[in-house]
């Protein structure tokens, strides 16, 4: 495995990405940069060692415009390196990646879900430390009495409401698109086929 890390920055609607990995897999992600330096020095600083800019991953690249203008995109075919990562946080990180577009979990339910049901706070602090947000989507994670819990872009709970939000609308407006397309029954058509009940 090589130990150069291949960085590719971008803009989006949710501000400059960084988006960093090695082999063909993403290791690393932050988001919400004001610019194309802030990006950058937050990847240097955040990974060390040697980085190559370049456009590593254009499938990663531009699945994360696009979520981050407002469609519904899937990240679960993109290959992560979780390495040094601590396996129960690995286990925890798994099953936040399982959580559908639109919807949210506990921490509580989270941990459970990575065998450990008692260790909440430690299912925190795996989400806290997401490596790859967005790509892990540690914003659909929300406290047991409804409140936002932490969230570490460079904006904080702020961009993270912001993300729930826009999956809402979306979900929202998909699920309004699928009645109104959904076939319906006039009442003087189902009058009539009462009628041919009760005359036959």
């Amino acid at each position: 495995m090589s130990d150069t890390r291949q960085l590719s920055l971008f803009e989006t609607r949710l501000g400059w990405f960084a988006l960093a990995g090695r082999d063909g897999r993403a290791t690393w992600c932050s988001f919400g940069h004001a610019n194309r330096a802030a990006a950058e020095l937050a990847a240097r600083r955040a990974l060390g060692g040697t980085i190559m800019l370049r456009d590593w991953h254009p499938t990663a690249r531009r699945r994360l415009t696009e979520f981050a203008a407002g469609e519904r995109v899937t990240f679960e075919d993109i290959e992560l390196d979780l390495d040094g990562v601590p396996a129960f946080h690995r286990k925890v990180l798994a099953a936040c990646r399982k959580i559908r577009y639109g919807e949210t979990q506990t921490y509580a339910k989270l941990a459970a879900g990575a065998g450990r049901p008692r260790a909440v706070r430690a299912a925190g602090t795996a989400m806290a430390s997401n490596p790859l947000p967005i790509l892990i989507p540690c914003h659909r994670v929300v406290r047991s009495d409804g409140g936002l819990g932490g969230y570490s872009a460079p904006q904080g709970v702020s961009v993270k409401q912001r993300l729930l939000l826009m999956e809402a609308r979306h979900r929202r407006a998909r699920t309004d698109g699928l009645i109104a397309k959904s076939p319906r029954r006039s009442r003087k058509a189902g009058a009539g086929s009462a009628r041919k009940v009760r005359t036959a």
